[in-house]
């Protein structure tokens, strides 16, 4: 009897491993594997959801015309047919890749990059290719000798997720005008709040340079509106009717259009954000160094101390656990020696910060 078998290329690829949960926990747990807003989301928010919450058995509006407006209003983009929305920039991934490369095709993204590029490829039936870093950072260089007549896409996070690590606008611009035009150029910046205003906008302009660049963001990180899955991009106009074509009708649900709008518009908590982000990452990345863990400059709200050998981080993840602080391992990444510390709560960053001076006093 013949059996139902997924085509070969879903067969061979490997699903994405989230930050999880601590197993056995029989209290609080310090939550410090996800980068999530210590913060949770803004009140406003919050407000914004009770008073939709009885309009749930409601469609939303197909074309999200609001939300994208309010979207290009706060973020400076003279036209909102040109944002697309989604449940979660993974959809965004996704769908690009959908439109824009299957078998025979190449994707690139750089050594350190977030996982689900490869996985987008792979379930498209795109062949992954892997850039080397430098220093855990990508260069403009490197990326260009990996492009063939068979890369039809680049994905390039920016701040990258794990690393923390990022390229100066300039290096983005260099990189930008050396791709063929037959390179979709994603530029991911679901970390870009945590750099700061002007690099928003910066990359935001970039989409306007050239035909082929798409910048890509998420409510995920400092909007702290995870559980919803909200993400936007902005795009070339032929390439917004192009992801519109195969976007779902209600691919975004009513609270979180809502809530998204209410959050890109609360300045005041963005600020906030960013700010206890900046002072306490600054004050983790020192402290860690000074127990003889290195820790690079991070430009996103997490921070990724080397702990010397693959055997001493699980040690050191395995000692955190005891203590109920879950942080994210992240030799998935091919990154063994080090594991990845979101920016929490002034609490819990006193406590993971604790919990490594003990252990490194002792191991």
């Amino acid at each position: 009897m013949t059996q139902i078998k997924p085509l070969p290329h879903i067969a061979q690829t490997k699903p994405y491993v989230p930050g999880g949960k601590l197993a056995g926990a029989t209290g609080p747990v310090i939550m410090l594997a996800s980068n999530e807003n210590p913060f949770g989301p803004s009140p406003k928010a919050i407000e914004a959801m009770k008073a939709v919450a009885g309009d749930v058995h409601v469609y939303p509006d197909p074309e999200y015309r609001a939300l994208r407006e309010t979207i290009a209003e706060a973020t400076g983009i003279a036209d909102a047919s040109r944002v697309v929305v989604s449940a979660g920039s993974d959809e965004i991934i996704h769908l690009l890749t959908q439109c824009y490369a299957g078998p025979g095709d190449e994707i690139l993204f750089t050594e350190h990059a977030f996982s689900m590029y490869r996985v987008s490829a792979l379930s498209h039936g795109a062949t992954p290719v892997t850039v080397p870093e430098t220093d855990l950072t990508a260069g403009v260089n490197a990326i260009l000798g990996a492009v063939s007549e068979r890369t039809k896409i680049l994905f390039l996070a920016n701040p990258n997720n794990p690393t923390g690590t990022m390229m100066p606008v300039e290096a983005l611009k260099q990189l930008q005008d050396a791709l063929p035009p037959h390179v979709l150029f994603v530029v991911d910046g679901a970390y870009a709040e945590y750099v700061g205003p002007d690099y928003e906008a910066q990359i935001r302009d970039l989409v306007d340079r050239k035909a082929n660049t798409v910048m890509m963001r998420t409510f995920s990180k400092i909007h702290g509106l995870a559980a919803l899955r909200l993400g936007w991009a902005y795009m070339p106009e032929e390439i917004a009717a192009t992801y519109q074509r195969i976007r779902g009708p209600f691919n975004v649900n009513g609270l979180a259009v809502a809530a998204g709008m209410a959050s890109i518009r609360d300045a005041d908590f963005l600020t906030k954000s960013r700010d206890h982000n900046s002072e306490w990452r600054t004050r983790m990345t020192e402290a860690l160094n000074a127990m003889g863990l290195p820790t690079p400059q991070s430009d996103a709200n997490f921070i990724l101390p080397d702990f010397g050998t693959a055997e001493r981080a699980s040690g050191a993840n395995d000692f955190l656990k005891a203590r109920s602080i879950l942080v994210r391992a992240v030799g998935g990444y091919g990154l063994p020696s080090r594991l990845r510390i979101t920016v929490g709560s002034a609490k819990d960053n006193q406590a993971v910060l604790a919990a490594l001076s003990d252990f490194t006093a002792s191991h």
